[in-house]
């Protein structure tokens, strides 16, 4: 929170909202599991995710 793109805080709610982004994420929890802590994934193998998004990335651009 004490970033300049999240300043003037005046509703937090909002400043979420609007202002904040995936880089201002430090740590997730979904319902009591941690899924990020640190910036760094603990329940997915970044490199495996990376190479899967990849290969389908090029799947959409050819059209299958």
């Amino acid at each position: 929170m004490q970033k300049p793109h999240l300043q003037p805080i005046h509703q937090i709610e909002s400043l979420l909202a609007y202002s904040a982004s995936g880089a201002d994420v430090n740590t997730t929890i979904v319902n009591g599991c941690v899924l990020m802590r640190g910036r760094q994934l603990l329940t997915r193998d970044e490199k495996e995710v990376l190479a899967q998004a990849t290969v389908r990335g090029k799947r959409i651009v050819q059209g299958f």
